[in-house]
């Protein structure tokens, strides 16, 4: 055979034996990030409905819009006996507080992070490197309390991979000088769908082909990893972010899972819906996070984006009988017992289960108390202060009569 009819032949093997999702991330290679606002000159009412969920504003500029902290009045936090105080002077605002060395400084509040549950403060440092400051406001208390992250890492490696889209962190360790930037400053279009510059560039036939749709990847596993890259806690490979930092919509999750969790596995922290999905009858029934929430607006009487308010939702799927220990509470609240709020992202039980399955007192009783593993009765409001061992009683009485613990 001729050498040129040898390289044709290995041309038309490897295409016909590389897996599509191969050629399509080679694809994609090639493509750049262009941000949000290109996207929005075709998808008008997706981008609408975009900016009412809360993933845009995950990292804003301090702004009087967009500050919520009380940096005029409530203005102090003290804690062992070291004070930060929190400033505004015009349209800026600065946090005093002790440096890594326990000097007194004024920093300016460059970014805010979060605004629903709690906002936390960054600063930027003469090199260009960001820094979470240390203190944070919770919304539900409106209190300051102490954050934990500065004398940690930068939020480059720390947060930007989640909070930001497309971020190039772009150091210099010759000059030691960051130089970051990002495409979007929150979690926007293509944080989810990829790089959008061969997509734009498409003529209208092979726009489809040009740009990545999670609900239309054949692998639920792999389409799942899509809200799993951000839905998760733990650090890339190398252990150098808190983020899959080489991740793209489409590709294979590579991340080293550090979840924190209670005795059972069930989750103590936000950012772990995706480590509970995992290892939830939803996952194993390929029941996806889109079927439950909405992906480009806001949800239907709730925060949380989801179709269906409550017990609504899960009745669409699951035809339940009000009898037994479905018929133990006459709301029959699924949420409360299937999903107890027993994370927390801000203020204890304000994160909700995702392994879908009811947390009996008896694993409480197992674990050595509330404190060590909460269950789904005490983590309704009504049955907060019952002791897990008269609850379990109740269980146990109407077991008894014939019918099986849920799950």
């Amino acid at each position: 055979m001729a050498k040129s009819s040898k390289v044709l032949a290995l041309i038309i093997l490897i295409c016909f034996t590389m897996p599509n999702n191969a050629l399509s991330s080679q694809g994609q290679k090639s493509a750049t990030y262009v941000g949000s606002k290109k996207c929005k000159k075709c998808h008008q009412e997706i981008y609408r409905g975009w900016r009412t969920t809360f993933h845009p504003y995950k990292f804003q500029k301090a702004t009087p819009e967009t500050v919520i902290g009380d940096f005029t009045h409530n203005n102090r936090l003290t804690i062992d006996g070291k004070t930060t105080l929190m400033t505004r002077k015009g349209d800026k605002f600065f946090i005093v507080t002790q440096d890594p060395e326990g000097v007194d400084r004024t920093y300016r509040v460059s970014y805010v992070i979060g605004q629903f549950w709690k906002q936390m403060y960054v600063t930027e440092l003469p090199n260009g490197e960001l820094r979470v400051l240390p203190v944070m406001w919770i919304v539900k208390t409106q209190r300051w309390k102490k954050a934990k992250y500065w004398i940690k890492t930068p939020y480059q490696y720390a947060c930007s991979g989640c909070h930001n889209t497309d971020t190039r962190i772009n150091y210099d360790p010759k000059t030691d000088t960051y130089h970051t930037t990002w495409s979007d400053m929150g979690v926007a279009c293509e944080a989810c769908h990829g790089p959008g510059s061969k997509h734009i560039e498409a003529p209208r036939e092979k726009k489809a082909d040009t740009i990545v749709n999670p609900a239309r990847i054949p692998d639920p596993r792999r389409a799942a990893m899509v809200c799993g890259s951000c839905h998760e806690r733990g650090t890339s490979p190398d252990g150098k972010y808190a983020y899959p930092h080489d991740y793209k919509p489409g590709k294979l999750l590579s991340f080293h899972e550090k979840p924190k969790v209670y005795p059972n596995g069930s989750s103590r922290a936000n950012r772990q819906q995706y480590i509970d999905w995992e290892k939830s009858p939803h996952a194993r029934a390929g029941v996806m996070c889109w079927d439950c929430h909405f992906v480009h607006r806001k949800g239907k009487a709730n925060r949380y984006q989801t179709k269906l308010p409550g017990s609504a939702l899960c009745r669409s799927c699951h035809q339940v009988e009000n009898e037994g220990f479905h018929g133990i509470h006459s709301v029959n609240n699924c949420i409360g017992c299937h999903m107890p709020a027993i994370g927390k992202r801000a203020t204890k039980g304000d994160v909700h289960s995702h392994l879908f399955r009811v947390i009996s007192p008896r694993e409480t009783l197992k674990a050595g108390g509330l404190d060590k593993q909460p269950n789904s009765c005490n983590a309704c409001h009504y049955h907060e202060k019952d002791s897990p061992q008269k609850l379990l009683k109740v269980l146990e009485r109407v077991k008894a009569s014939g019918w099986s613990f849920p799950n």
